[in-house]
C-alpha cells in the first residue's frame, strides 16, 4: 500500500470554507453523471460515487469504456474537472471558474462523443435533491479565490489516508467513497449482514466538508440502527455523541485546526467512536 503523508489542517475563515464547498458540491455532480450514465445501474446509486485518488489528489468517478477506457475527475484546489486514461494521462480538462454549468455540460457531451459514446443525453436528472444553495450556484461557478477549496482538498486527503488504515483493520470493510449527495466521504463496515440494507448492523466512518448540522469541516463516526447514545462512554478531544438526524459522533475542524497532533487526534477519535459504537451494537 503507498503511503502517504497528513497535510496539516489551518484555520482560515469558515465563510471561506463554506462558499467553496457550495460550489464544488455542485461541480461534482457533473464528474459524478458519467458514472451515472454509462455504468449499469446499481443499488444506492453506487455507480456514481467518486473516489479519492491521493497521489494526484483529486476525486474520480468510475471507469468508463467507450473506445478508450477512461474517467472523469475533479481537482477541488484547481477548480478544474479531467478525463483521463488508464495510465492517468489528460484527455480533455476544463476550468470551472466563470464558466455556466451548461458549459460544463456541453464540453462533457462533446468530449465523451469522441470516445465512441453517445453523450448527449448526460443530464443532471439527479435521483437525490441537492440543498437549495447547491442549487443556486453554477450560473456562472464564481470561485475567484481557491484558498477555501485548498483547504478542503487537505479534508478529504487526510480523512482518505486516515479512513484507509481501519480498512486494513476491518475484515468486512467496504469501499472508501465520496457520496455525490452529500458530498462527503465514508466508508462503512458490516457487522451483521441480514441480506436486507435496511435491517444490517453496520457502522460508517467518514469525513463531511460541512453540511446544514455542522457548517464547517468535521469527522464522524455514525451508526445503523440507532444506540441510546446517553449510555455511552464520553469521548476525547472534545468529540462528541449526537442523537438528532442521525447516530454517531463527530469531531468538529475547530478541535483540530490549531492542534499540533491533528492526524493523531483524528485517528483517536475514528478508534475510539467505532470501538464503543461497535460494542453496543454487538453486545
Amino acid at each position: 500500500m503507498d503511503t502517504f503523508s497528513w497535510i496539516p489542517l489551518t484555520s482560515i475563515d469558515p465563510e471561506e470554507i463554506k462558499y467553496a464547498r457550495i460550489q464544488l458540491h455542485q461541480s461534482i455532480q457533473n464528474v459524478s453523471a458519467v458514472g451515472r450514465k454509462f455504468l449499469d445501474q446499481s443499488a444506492g446509486d453506487v455507480n456514481a460515487t467518486l473516489t479519492w485518488v491521493p497521489g494526484h489528489r483529486r476525486m474520480a468517478g468510475k471507469w468508463v469504456k467507450g473506445d478508450i477506457s477512461f474517467r472523469s475527475s475533479i481537482s477541488l484546489e484547481e477548480f478544474t474537472i479531467y478525463l483521463v486514461d488508464e495510465k492517468v494521462q489528460t484527455l480533455s480538462s476544463f476550468n470551472c471558474n466563470d464558466k455556466t454549468q451548461t458549459q460544463l455540460m456541453l464540453w462533457l457531451e462533446e468530449q465523451i462523443g469522441k470516445f465512441g459514446l453517445e453523450a448527449k443525453n448526460l443530464t443532471l436528472n439527479l435521483p437525490y435533491e441537492l440543498p437549495k444553495e447547491v442549487l443556486e450556484v453554477g450560473n456562472p461557478f464564481d470561485l475567484e479565490s481557491l484558498r477555501g477549496a485548498k483547504e478542503l482538498t487537505k479534508y478529504f486527503h487526510n480523512a482518505y489516508i486516515t479512513i484507509r488504515e481501519f480498512r486494513e483493520q476491518f475484515s468486512a470493510a467496504g469501499e472508501i467513497n465520496i457520496w455525490p449527495h452529500h458530498f462527503d466521504m465514508a466508508m462503512n463496515v458490516l457487522l451483521r449482514d441480514t441480506g436486507d440494507p435496511e435491517t444490517n448492523t453496520q457502522i460508517s466512518l467518514g469525513m463531511s466538508p460541512g453540511d446544514d448540522q455542522f457548517e464547517s469541516p468535521y469527522f464522524y463516526v455514525n451508526c445503523w440502527p440507532h444506540v441510546d447514545t446517553r449510555n455511552l462512554p464520553q469521548l476525547s478531544n472534545n468529540a462528541m455523541w449526537i442523537s438528532e438526524e442521525w447516530t454517531g459522533a463527530v469531531l468538529l475542524s475547530k478541535h483540530l485546526q490549531n492542534a499540533k497532533n491533528q492526524e493523531d487526534i483524528t485517528r483517536t477519535f475514528l478508534a475510539e467512536a467505532s470501538t464503543i459504537l461497535m460494542n453496543d451494537l454487538t453486545k
